[in-house]
């Protein structure tokens, strides 16, 4: 009884810290652009959302984009360019959610993006984590590829951790990229419906099991946050800590949490991320960085297995 007393006192300060937060934000001019573009983006993603359903693949792997701008890091490496990416989208939301982020990765060379539909209010992450599995099986199988690059917003960067973590076997995923996903829980999610919902919360049976599970593997991990996502409570639960897995972690300032999936500065930072496998390889980064200010590192091995299972380590 005081475990549970004292952890409704830190919820209280944590939410009061994150009000006092948001208070200080509004002095802001930019923070008030950040939430007039969120609303904007708001209204975007409601009128595309039918197109997530109405289509077969969404235009994800057009035969000849319309224009393609190789990134410099995909001249100097292309096979890079022929690794798949899977996109997992958040709560409430459907693979038309990536519209954006899709055409500026083919634009950018990237041969292979698929978008992965699935309904969070049936399924619970592990649930949604075996659709995953299924899903990134279809595309090593069609492109011949084996290994895969996971991008997740918001719960589908939970989906994508539990597949990477619990599913995939050792040399599958090659990064994950997570956008205002709550790794470390969000009292919002208090508000939602469904099993999947129940798990993002403060220190739900799933993130605790993720945070324990967690290991050390060849896997590059990459996560945003944002001073103005609302989605996330308290914010800074977005980050992906643990020190196992050795996450780069990237601030970016007035975007709200829709607005993580179509602001030119998170689609120029996942691209160059995605693009230069130097990047990204552990380190808080304060702000996105370019690809001439990344610094070297080892690349992650690129295993032959590719069926799903437990891995061993």
């Amino acid at each position: 009884m005081r475990a549970q007393a004292g952890e409704r006192l830190d919820d209280r300060a944590i939410v009061a810290r994150q009000l006092r937060d948001a208070a200080r934000s509004v002095a802001r001019p930019s923070a008030w652009m950040g939430a007039a573009r969120e609303l904007a983006l708001s209204a975007f993603h409601i009128a595309t959302y039918p197109l997530g359903i109405a289509t077969a693949d969404l235009a994800y792997e057009p035969a000849t984009p319309r224009r393609v701008e190789p990134h410099p890091a995909l001249l100097a490496d292309p096979d890079a360019a022929d690794v798949p990416v899977v996109l997992v989208h958040g709560y409430f939301h459907n693979r038309s959610a990536f519209l954006i982020m899709t055409r500026a990765l083919h634009r950018a060379g990237f041969r292979h993006v698929h978008g992965l539909n699935y309904n969070p209010l049936r399924h619970d992450c592990a649930e949604l984590a075996a659709m995953l599995a299924i899903e990134v099986e279809r595309v090593l199988d069609a492109t011949g590829q084996q290994r895969c690059v996971l991008v997740g917003h918001s719960m589908g960067g939970i989906v994508a951790r539990l597949f990477a973590q619990e599913l995939a076997a050792p040399g599958t995923v090659d990064t994950v990229v997570t956008l205002g996903s709550p790794h470390l829980g969000s009292y919002t999610a208090h508000l939602g419906f469904g099993p999947a919902a129940a798990e993002l919360r403060p220190r739900s049976r799933l993130l605790r099991r993720l945070e324990e599970g967690a290991r050390p593997s060849g896997t590059r991990w990459i996560a945003y946050y944002s001073d103005l996502d609302l989605m996330v409570t308290p914010a800074v639960n977005a980050k992906l800590v643990h020190p196992a897995v050795e996450a780069t972690n990237i601030a970016l300032r007035d975007t709200g949490h829709l607005s993580l999936l179509l602001s030119g500065e998170a689609l120029r930072s996942v691209v160059d991320h995605l693009a230069d496998r130097t990047m990204g390889w552990s380190g808080e980064h304060p702000r996105p960085l370019s690809p001439a200010a990344a610094g070297t590192g080892s690349g992650a091995g690129g295993g032959t297995a590719r069926r799903h299972g437990p891995d061993p380590g």
